[in-house]
């Protein structure tokens, strides 16, 4: 597990107000990847990292989607959100793991980058080389 990953959750956690949710289940995190993969979407090991430890985020109307949660309202699951904005056709070979606002957050497997993208025409507002790195930047935002 990427050390960094776990010291941004928490440094997160510790914000007024933010949320972050026990582990996902292993099983389950291995089930949504490969159905995931089968129907097109793209996949990051950085963020199963991510929710190996904390399932699912939310601080001032950030939100990292969770899988799988009993904790987390069903609007935060990402199996819901991808499906209820049809990524494998709208981006394919991507995957929507996130949203603040009018903005989405993107893992592009095939240009191998993390995006904020304009919820409503989908164009990039900007591109960072990591998911940590897109979390840093939006928690600075609203920090």
């Amino acid at each position: 597990m990427d050390g960094n990953t776990r010291e941004l959750i928490t440094r997160a956690s510790a914000l007024p107000y933010a949320e972050t949710y026990m582990p996902c289940n292993a099983e389950i995190l291995e089930k949504f990847i490969d159905r995931l993969i089968a129907t097109g979407h793209g996949w990051s090991n950085e963020i199963a990292e991510f929710l190996m430890i904390s399932n699912g985020f939310f601080y001032n109307g950030i939100y990292v989607y969770s899988l799988g949660s009993d904790e987390t309202p069903d609007f935060m699951d990402m199996n819901a959100a991808n499906l209820q904005w049809d990524i494998a056709v709208r981006l394919p070979g991507c995957i929507l793991f996130g949203r603040s606002d009018e903005e989405v957050y993107v893992y592009n497997q095939p240009e191998n980058k993390f995006q904020i993208l304009d919820l409503t025409g989908w164009d990039e507002y900007y591109a960072f080389d990591t998911m940590n790195g897109l979390l840093e930047f939006v928690l600075a935002e609203r920090s």
